[in-house]
């Protein structure tokens, strides 16, 4: 970069690692694939149609190159290939969003107490200049080891699956904020998503430290599984713990339930699903809530309470028999 102040455009130069110099027909003519397979992959990475602007780099060039060159000597499929591309597109899009809200804030905070250069945009070039390198080794770093581990899940309940690469017996957690609907319509906007924002970051790190995964949150709402009944337990109690009873934060109840999960697209489908949500909607305030399945082997567990609750109609699943879930006193 020059002396001169930095442009809107050096900053996407700056992200993007290169210049938008190409039109579709280049990038298309340069890879050797057809137009409708380029779009196919550029939408499947979330993108827009373009059409004749000049907007890719020869980045753009190098990764449709890669992803053709796997399709052409057979070590993926089209549809498999396709499917693969979808998940990185929606993963880093979130990613993405997610990082630039956060760092601007650094950038507006920066300005406001005077350590700003003055200049929102060139703060946020130089904050980006010294942050890119870095997150992007440790954006590697954190897939590999999530892919390990999750490989490591699919080989150690191999023989136990129905569909070794889809189905798989689990425990399902539901935890939701009890009365969040009123209590936001008395927040600012910046004190509601702060409270998001706590809720979302404590449940994650509980569920990290019990050997659980995170399926997806729902600003209120989490949804988590564990290869154990006694592990979504652990979770669950750990949320109502941390959560339910830390004076600032609402109250939190919690749903589980136990059997086959089918897993597509980095989410839970199934019966177990269904249930822990269901059984959110019964539970009360700081409550764990848990199916017979779940029930009948933390029965066995010494580490917890389990005690039998009146049976209810459930929308969908007909009538149910909840258990309440608690750990024993040491």
């Amino acid at each position: 970069m020059s002396d001169d102040p930095p442009t809107a455009e050096d900053l996407e130069r700056l992200l993007l690692g290169a210049e938008r110099r190409l039109d579709r027909d280049q990038v298309v003519e340069r890879v050797g694939i057809s137009a409708a397979e380029a779009r196919r992959y550029w939408r499947a990475l979330g993108f827009p149609d373009v059409g004749e602007a000049v907007a890719f780099t020869d980045e753009d060039v190098r990764a449709l190159a890669v992803v053709a060159e796997l399709v052409r000597l057979r070590t993926l499929d089209d549809e498999t290939t396709e499917r693969l591309v979808r998940a990185l597109g929606r993963t880093t899009a979130r990613l993405a969003e997610w990082q630039v809200e956060t760092l601007a804030e650094v950038v507006e905070a920066a300005e406001a107490t005077g350590l700003g250069t003055g200049s929102r945009l060139t703060t946020s070039y130089l904050v980006a200049q010294r942050v890119l390198p870095e997150f992007e080794r440790l954006l590697v770093y954190s897939w590999r080891r999530h892919l390990a581990a999750a490989a490591g899940r699919l080989v150690a309940a191999g023989s136990d699956r129905v569909n070794p690469l889809l189905t798989a017996q689990a425990s399902v957690g539901f935890a939701d904020l009890v009365s969040f609907t009123r209590l936001s319509r008395g927040l600012t906007e910046d004190a509601l998503a702060h409270l998001v924002e706590r809720f979302e970051t404590a449940a994650a790190d509980i569920v990290a430290a019990e050997g659980a995964r995170l399926v997806k949150t729902l600003g209120d709402e989490v949804l988590f599984v564990a290869d154990r009944p006694s592990t979504a337990a652990a979770v669950a109690c750990d949320l109502v713990d941390a959560i339910g009873r830390h004076p600032d934060l609402p109250d939190v109840r919690v749903g589980l339930a136990t059997g086959a999960v089918l897993s597509r697209l980095g989410d839970v489908f199934g019966t177990p699903v269904n249930l822990a949500a269901r059984l959110t909607a019964l539970a009360g305030r700081n409550v764990v809530l848990a199916d017979h399945a779940t029930a009948e082997v933390l029965g066995e567990d010494r580490a917890y309470a389990v005690r039998a609750q009146p049976s209810a109609e459930v929308r969908g699943l007909g009538v149910v028999q909840p258990f309440a879930v608690a750990r024993r006193s040491a």
